[in-house]
């Protein structure tokens, strides 16, 4: 009975400390860089679904050549707002991910009631090649990605995306996979991932979890770690501009 006992104790905490290193921001293998607790949205889909690797599953995309795709056609207004911005949406060549699809879920994203423009100030509109533009939202590969934040002097180690200047630069890999840690559906990284750098690009910094438990700000960098928050991609939850504590 003794050895049992013991046995079932090991077993015990084994898993605990299981669990806490798959919670823990300290195990992540890439703790990078970019993004009063109400409960974290629910539903936010459907967003375009990565590509494939031949295996099915969604993989690495490969570094790509630094070309972009830039969709054409115009899309449509979001918001109703006066503060009118327009921005480009182009995808890297190379990198076995379409421009379409991600041109779609950018759409929905911004779109969103939730998203910058329930402020009711601030009207979105995507415009096509050859059209002038306000930023440019990137898709781009872990290498690109690094290349085009590095001169800027960010530091992403292939792992984060960041913006610059007028360019909103979404690493692909974190695109398709997201990170471990953000334990919501790939969907809600994607909201967060294009939200947070647009945030930026709208003029907001980076803000703290606000308590352990409560939905983390978009303006968190989620990508580091929760931070003991619960994931989350939208500036607006429950229909008003949600925050935590700046980051000075």
């Amino acid at each position: 009975m003794l050895a049992v006992g013991l046995a079932l104790i090991a077993s015990a905490a084994l898993l605990m400390a299981v669990n806490h290193a798959r919670r823990s921001p300290d195990a992540a293998p890439h703790p990078s860089q970019t993004q009063a607790g109400s409960p974290v949205p629910g539903k936010i889909g459907p967003f375009a679904a990565p590509s494939a690797s031949p295996t099915g599953k969604a993989g690495p995309a490969p570094d790509g050549p630094g070309v972009f795709s830039t969709e054409r056609g115009n899309g449509p207004t979001l918001g109703r707002g006066t503060d009118l911005h327009r921005f480009h949406v182009v995808v890297e060549k190379g990198i076995n991910l379409d421009l379409a699809p991600f041109v779609a879920s950018v759409d929905t994203i911004l779109g969103d009631k939730r998203s910058w423009i329930a402020d009711g100030k601030l009207r979105l509109r995507r415009v096509g090649a050859g059209q002038p533009a306000d930023f440019t939202i990137y898709l781009a590969s872990a290498g690109t990605s690094e290349r085009m934040c590095a001169e800027g002097g960010l530091d992403t180690e292939r792992f984060t995306s960041c913006q610059l200047g007028e360019q909103v630069i979404i690493n692909a890999d974190r695109w398709v996979s997201a990170v471990p840690w953000f334990e919501a559906p790939l969907g809600q990284y994607q909201a967060y991932a294009v939200n947070h750098e647009v945030g930026h690009q709208l003029g907001h910094q980076h803000e703290a979890c606000p308590a352990p438990g409560a939905a983390a700000p978009v303006m968190q960098q989620q990508t580091y770690g929760m931070q003991g928050c619960l994931p989350n991609g939208w500036p607006y939850v429950n229909g008003r501009r949600y925050t935590g504590p700046p980051i000075p």
